[in-house]
């Protein structure tokens, strides 16, 4: 089928959805919303009542994803009873997140949950918009980045909340740019119970998790919590690559007098993995090896798993009090999140393989002249490197809010600071990690700068202790984010909110070998970012079930470490990259049917560029544009069976009319759940739309892929469940990244689908 077949058949499938939406509307306008049954599993009380509205109608509460009539942006909520049903047990929030409009994922090549995988949102990457766990943002602190497999598994997530837009004024985060992925922690149950999951699945899988619910202890003044324990594993589905991890997570809340109450939450991750830094297979490797190629058992080359090991442990935690204050309803959350990534890796696996003329690229069989090696200290080696990325962040998040019966005013500030130790030594990886690879460039003591020509020039040191040390630094960071907004209800049908959020950070960063080919050199240099964004929504009630909304909005992505890896970072003008977004949507539920629509357009300014002529110098030019309309929706049978269908159009055009990078240009959703007595059926689809990896030319292209997934739960008491679950049924092995090499497009590295995985699951609850 040709692309612009496809592209009017997706366009077909939208204009449908939106034309059934319209008729059902108009033969039932007049049907208010049936209340469905409370099957929310979050504790949080804003969270509960927002996915409670969400969940008025049958079809709402039983669909994968779903929006809320009182929504002023467009959304998608996925809960916790259909998390249960139909998602992978092993699985992360990526698999979760994707199954709502505009949002896509692959998945980890080398199974669910065993590798990281990365989410895109309308075409936005990983690092454009902000991920928080219960109303906390996180991620890295070199820029917002995120690591899927190693905070937050799938068995501590209650709900998930995908915001498509910069949110509201009181969203935080570093990247209230692209949207927001809002992650919820499992619910606090009133009653004592323990609940395990034992379960088995291809690529030698195994998980287990038990759940203790301590239920309200009355001697201890209604304190109630629960305690989470996991521990998986897998040889995994690609080549000499298992991975193991074990997950602790804890959360009690205590009543303090009538008002108050103080919620505690901790929660410890650890993983080892056998994996390449810069893992991939190129198609030479993939042609000898096949598809599912990631290291090998021979320790003359870099692929070999012995040379290629990460190790991360990762800590979050948080204490929470909230109640009433002088006729506020406040809140205040002091935060901290730990993150480690010690790394041990061979330089480069894509040239390990590969023979043929020795002047070829490729051609070393122990890849050590090639890669990067200047001047190996034992060129016949395998040479690797151990990289580090260490970082503590500490906040505090405290909002207040007051009801003046026309309408609600919402305070709030967040402030939180870093501190991050990085480095990556290089070593023979063929004798061991102790032992140096002396093969950098010279250390620039100095840098002199040619006004003639208008580059910079390093004066090397012979100092040979830092010959094997590409970087070593420290850095810091402070922010402070203040936000105002107030939800006025003009009548009983119309609310606007008007809101403002103000920006400040400052960044540090300090080394004897600061990161970077071009800044080689002692640094201790900082910048400092100052911003004002402004928030304007409409949500229009035009009936009790039948919802309109607007949302104008700006927001905001600071600039990454890297802006400070200069040879003098002075000459850097920086500034935050902007966005300006203007949506409309509408959202329409009745007993059996539950829908959205939705148009967008978002224009992109201040993109950060690197000087193509002077490496290592950065500023502000250039601008994008995201377009696209999405839409859902669901209809509840009477005889337990939910069908649903959802998609999108996504368009992105960077400055010169090309596409930009790794931006699918539309997904594609549907499938039906049944449930009837002890059994719940699940069948889902997911289409990710083609995508280009570089900005124009079509060897690059990532064509359209698939996935369907199948779940089968059965009840054989109060007590026990089996879950058999398929991801991948069709077994599916599509190209879905190329990672271009710099120097020759032989060497460009390919990943792939996973392939199907079949879990089984056994439930049992005292």
């Amino acid at each position: 089928m040709s692309s612009k077949i496809r592209r009017a058949a997706q366009y077909g499938v939208l204009a449908t959805s939106t034309l059934l939406v319209s008729l059902l509307a108009g033969a039932a306008m007049a049907q208010d919303a049936t209340p469905s049954a409370d099957n929310t599993d979050v504790s949080d009380a804003s969270v509960k009542e927002v996915i409670v509205r969400a969940e008025r109608s049958k079809a709402a509460a039983n669909a994968p994803s779903k929006a809320s009539l009182e929504q002023s942006q467009p959304q998608s909520i996925v809960s916790r009873p259909f998390i249960d049903q139909a998602v992978s047990e092993t699985a992360d929030f990526t698999s979760i997140a994707a199954l709502s409009p505009s949002a896509a994922s692959a998945g980890a090549a080398n199974g669910a949950g065993w590798g990281e995988a990365k989410l895109t949102l309308r075409g936005f990457q990983d690092g454009q918009y902000n991920i928080s766990y219960d109303g906390i943002a996180f991620g890295d602190t070199n820029d917002p980045t995120h690591h899927s497999n190693s905070f937050f598994p799938a068995s501590t997530v209650g709900a998930t909340i995908v915001d498509r837009g910069p949110g509201v004024a009181g969203d935080f985060g570093q990247s209230n740019y692209g949207g927001q992925v809002q992650l919820f922690s499992n619910k606090i149950t009133d009653d004592q119970n323990v609940t395990l999951r034992e379960s088995i699945g291809s690529f030698g899988a195994y998980q287990s998790v038990a759940v203790v619910q301590t239920g309200k202890v009355e001697e201890l003044g209604g304190l109630k919590g629960f305690v989470n324990v996991q521990v998986n594993g897998a040889k995994g589905e690609q080549t000499y690559s298992p991975l193991h991890a074990n997950n602790l997570t804890m959360k009690f809340t205590l009543p303090l007098g009538e008002t108050w109450s103080l919620t505690a939450f901790a929660t410890k991750n650890y993983n080892y993995s056998h994996n390449n830094d810069n893992a991939g297979a190129t198609l030479t490797q993939v042609a000898a090896n096949g598809k599912d190629f990631n290291l090998s058992n021979d320790p003359t080359k870099s692929t070999y798993y012995g040379y290629n090991y990460i190790i991360k442990d990762t800590n979050f935690e948080y204490l929470k009090a909230e109640g009433d204050l002088l006729g506020f309803k406040t809140e205040s959350t002091a935060y901290g999140y730990f993150y480690k990534n010690n790394t041990f890796t061979s330089t480069d696996v894509t040239h390990a393989d590969l023979i043929g003329d020795t002047n070829a690229y490729g051609a070393y069989v122990t890849n050590s002249v090639f890669a990067k090696a200047k001047t190996p200290s034992n060129p016949n080696d395998v040479i690797g490197y151990n990289k580090l990325n260490e970082y503590h962040v500490l906040g505090d998040i405290s909002r207040a809010s007051r009801d003046f019966g026309f309408g609600t005013l919402h305070l709030g500030l967040w402030l939180e600071k870093s501190s991050t130790n990085r480095h990556r030594y290089d070593y023979d990886a063929t004798l061991g990690v102790n032992t140096p690879d002396n093969r950098e460039k010279p250390l620039c003591s100095s840098y002199t700068f040619d006004a003639g020509s208008g580059k910079y020039t390093c004066v090397a040191t012979t100092d040979p202790q830092w010959n094997a040390t590409q970087y070593q630094e420290t850095s810091k960071w402070w922010q402070t984010q203040m936000s105002a907004d107030f939800e006025w209800h003009v009548t009983d049908n119309l609310t606007i909110t008007p809101g403002l959020k103000h920006v400040d950070m400052k960044r540090t960063v300090a080394g004897p070998v600061i990161k970077g080919d071009k800044s080689r050199q002692p640094q201790n240099a900082s910048n400092t970012f100052s911003k004002t964004f402004q928030f304007l929504t409409a949500n229009y009630r035009l009936t009790k079930n039948w919802s309109v909304y607007g949302q104008y909005a700006t927001g905001g992505l600071l600039p990454s470490l890297s802006t400070l890896y200069s040879a003098d970072p002075t000459k850097n003008t920086v500034e935050p990259q902007t966005t300006t977004n203007y949506q409309v949507g509408t959202v329409w539920q009745s007993a059996h049917i539950a829908a959205d629509f939705d148009v967008y357009k978002i224009e992109v300014n201040n993109l950060i560029t690197e000087d193509p002529v002077d490496t290592g110098f950065y500023f502000n030019s250039g601008k994008a544009k995201y377009d696209g309309m999405e839409g859902q929706v669901s209809y509840a049978f009477d005889f337990g069976l939910t069908a649903f269908v959802n998609g999108s159009v996504n368009n992105t055009k960077d400055q010169a009319g090309y596409s930009l990078t790794k931006a699918p240009k539309n997904t594609f959703g549907a499938g039906a759940l049944y449930g009837h007595g002890p059994l719940k059926v699940a069948l889902t689809y997911k289409r990710v739309g083609e995508q280009y990896m570089k900005t124009d030319p079509t060897d690059y292209l990532v064509k359209a892929y698939d996935s369907t997934d199948a779940a089968v739960n059965y009840d054989f008491s109060d007590r026990y469940r089996l879950k058999f679950q398929v991801s991948n049924l069709a077994d599916h092995r599509a190209v879905t990244q190329i990672k271009p090499f710099k120097g020759a497009a032989a060497f460009d590295q390919y990943y792939f689908q996973s392939g199907r995985n079949v879990q089984l699951t056994l439930i049992a609850k005292f």
